[in-house]
């Protein structure tokens, strides 16, 4: 093979995960049995969509019973209050009626917030990427009902070696390589860094954001993260294959007057099945098949 300088790109490629830019799993506010079930596994809710209905029989008691209790405390406080005027009562009287006015509007809103919590509500636009109960289950507060996930954009994770880390800022463009989609590459852009290494790996947290429309990108999947560490102007590559370790030593045997001569080199980025080396000129033809065969000296015959 003979060597030729060009051109090329040294890139980080680091492994990456894909993660909905929104996550959460929505549990049950109030305990009972689970009366309706509105949404499936995998279909698409808006803001506010009622995803189950917990029984409200109990709970809308409880709300007809905190009204009833406000009537009579804002009659007992009116009542007060005109005595008051006639200067019938003492202030702390009126004071007491005005506490239990206040204390059952408080109830009021109460009973009210746990009735509207037996509606469980999508409190944002996604898909549901799993559904954990039926119609008529028994749940507690704190039991799971579903997981919503927002992936109309995919965040990109990737742990940067500290080597790394000055090529990485926020705002810059990096590409994403998708093992379910070989060949294909997706612009993203750096959105957050971690403030800090992580002390046991030495990694940087790197985080992008790729815009998912059609809804390709599923979280889960395999990704690398590759950013332009810099540009190599006239490399020269070799197959890694091509590379004999001598004693510790990393060489090539190249041909020089229809011989084989070995030759040191000093290995640089990888570039697919191909390494960047150092220590050899343009124009140097070098041994990729048989080279382990091969002896200092040894006539070859090339093909």
């Amino acid at each position: 093979l003979e060597l030729e300088p060009r051109a090329v790109v040294d890139r980080s490629s680091l492994p990456a995960d894909l993660l909905p830019l929104h996550r959460a799993t929505l549990a049950a506010e109030v305990g009972g049995v689970v009366e309706t079930v509105g949404a499936q596994l995998g279909e698409s809710v808006a803001t506010g969509h009622v995803l189950a209905t917990i029984d409200e029989r109990a709970l809308a008691q409880s709300v007809a019973e905190a009204d009833a209790l406000l009537r009579q405390a804002k009659l007992q406080y009116q009542r007060a209050q005109n005595l008051f005027d006639r200067k019938a009562v003492t202030q702390a009287n009126l004071l007491d009626a005005v506490t239990n006015r206040d204390v059952a509007e408080a109830r009021v809103a109460s009973a009210r917030l746990q009735l509207e919590k037996a509606r469980v509500r999508a409190p944002w636009g996604g898909r549901i990427a799993e559904r954990y109960v039926e119609p008529g289950a028994f749940v507690s507060p704190g039991t799971p009902l579903f997981v919503l996930v927002d992936a109309t954009r995919i965040k990109v994770r990737a742990p940067a070696p500290a080597t790394d880390v000055p090529f990485f800022k926020v705002g810059s463009e990096v590409e994403i390589r998708v093992d379910a989609y070989p060949g294909e590459s997706f612009r993203a852009r750096i959105e957050r860094l971690g403030a800090e290494l992580d002390p046991r790996t030495r990694t940087l947290a790197v985080e992008a954001e790729i815009a998912n429309p059609g809804d390709r990108l599923k979280p889960g999947m395999l990704a690398r993260l590759e950013v332009a560490r810099r540009e190599l102007p006239n490399a020269l590559l070799v197959p890694l294959s091509a590379i004999v370790d001598l004693g510790g030593t990393k060489a090539v045997w190249a041909v020089e007057d229809h011989r084989a001569v070995r030759r040191e080199v000093v290995l640089g980025p990888v570039i697919g099945e191909q390494v960047v080396v150092e220590g050899l000129a343009g124009g140097a033809r070098v041994i990729v098949e048989g080279q382990h065969a091969v002896g200092e000296g040894q006539k070859v015959e090339e093909v």
